[in-house]
């Protein structure tokens, strides 16, 4: 989903729906979209090579 920056309605609503986001307005898509771009691009900028299992927080949620 957040491989690309250009926005599929269909894809983002699937995610959101996947997430139990049934109703959001196309505005509230737009939004969820860039926040998956960014959340991608972030995690994917981590060096974690070195990191095990209980490096990563209890309370940090990865989108599907």
């Amino acid at each position: 989903m957040a491989d690309t920056d250009v926005f599929d309605e269909a894809r983002t609503r699937q995610l959101a729906e996947s997430l139990g986001l049934t109703r959001l307005t196309p505005d509230h898509l737009k939004q969820l979209h860039k926040a998956a771009a960014v959340s991608a691009a972030r995690r994917g900028a981590l060096d974690n090579a070195a990191l095990t299992p209980a490096d990563e927080p209890a309370h940090v949620f990865r989108l599907p």
